[in-house]
């Protein structure tokens, strides 16, 4: 009997034995592994999706409500975003109605003017619901003033119904490094300021007589009109003041209804009498590489509409 040979068989044997356990056991381990890394690389791709806007909301039950959080100032680049969002939920059937929420202190006037009037367009055919959680004054107020009611935040800031030109003088500063101007131009009044002097008494009442003033008569009839109200009515209000959303003066001039926001959707909710999801319909701040992008923009005319407040 040979007790050598009959060791050596069954410590092979043995050996076989584990390494096929640990051939199955690292199998269960690549393959739990790659599992991971799939499902890793899906919810990736599916946050990048939805940062960049190309995934809907899901929403299990009931309808939708737009949410618009208006959150910048009034320039016509935000605008043409907000309206190319509200154009999308216009036509989508799963939305109900659209929430919007100012919190602009103001901007250009000839962009407040284009979303006034479109949401008042917009408001015939969905409905919309204005609410001023912080601050909604000047262009901001221009177009809140759009919806009624107007809901607001007790503790919100509204009014500053006026336009403003904002001017800056380096005259003296200029003076003293020795930096001149030396523009060229054709006409009395192509140029009435320059950031080189202080504006001259004929050129500031030239720009008050057909810049300001008549922006300042738009601004104030715009209003009126879409608080449903006379102008003499509202007069009082439009001296640039800022008032308290709450305060007992503006109730029913500046504001019609105070509420929190939690509340006012709550309220939608219960006259939709169905299950409702607010989904924010704003694109979100990109993700990744593409967040870091400077812009350099120049231009050669004095841009007065952006400048106006």
């Amino acid at each position: 009997m040979n007790l050598f040979g009959l060791g050596k068989k069954e410590d092979k044997e043995v050996l076989e034995q584990k390494k096929a356990a640990w051939d199955a056991r690292s199998s269960k381990i690549k393959m739990w592994m790659f599992i991971i890394a799939i499902v890793a690389e899906i919810a990736i791709l599916v946050a990048l999706a939805k940062s960049y806007g190309l995934l809907k909301e899901g929403v299990p039950l009931g309808d939708k409500v737009a949410v618009v959080d208006f959150n910048q100032p009034v320039t016509q680049a935000f605008v043409n975003d907000v309206v190319k969002q509200m154009d999308k939920v216009k036509k989508d059937k799963e939305y109900s109605e659209v929430l919007f929420i100012m919190n602009s202190p103001g901007g250009s006037p000839t962009a407040s003017e284009e979303l006034s009037e479109y949401l008042k367009d917009y408001n015939k055919e969905k409905n919309v619901t204005m609410y001023i959680q912080s601050v909604a004054a000047s262009g901001g107020y221009y177009i809140a003033s759009a919806i009624k009611p107007l809901i607001a935040n007790k503790n919100a800031m509204v009014g500053s119904i006026g336009v403003i030109l904002p001017h800056y003088s380096i005259e003296k500063l200029a003076q003293k490094v020795g930096v001149e101007e030396d523009d060229l131009s054709s006409g009395e009044y192509k140029k009435p300021i320059s950031l080189f002097k202080k504006v001259g008494e004929k050129d500031r009442a030239y720009l008050k007589k057909q810049l300001l003033t008549p922006t300042y008569n738009n601004f104030i009839d715009a209003v009126a009109a879409n608080r449903g109200m006379k102008r003499e009515k509202l007069l009082p209000y439009t001296e640039g003041k800022i008032y308290v959303a709450n305060s007992p003066e503006i109730k029913e001039i500046l504001v019609d209804e105070i509420s929190a926001l939690h509340r006012l959707k709550a309220k939608i909710k219960k006259r939709l009498d169905k299950k409702v999801s607010f989904v924010n319909i704003m694109p979100e701040e990109k993700m990744g590489l593409f967040r870091d992008k400077i812009e350099f923009k120049l231009s050669l005319d004095s841009k007065f509409d952006e400048g106006l407040r």
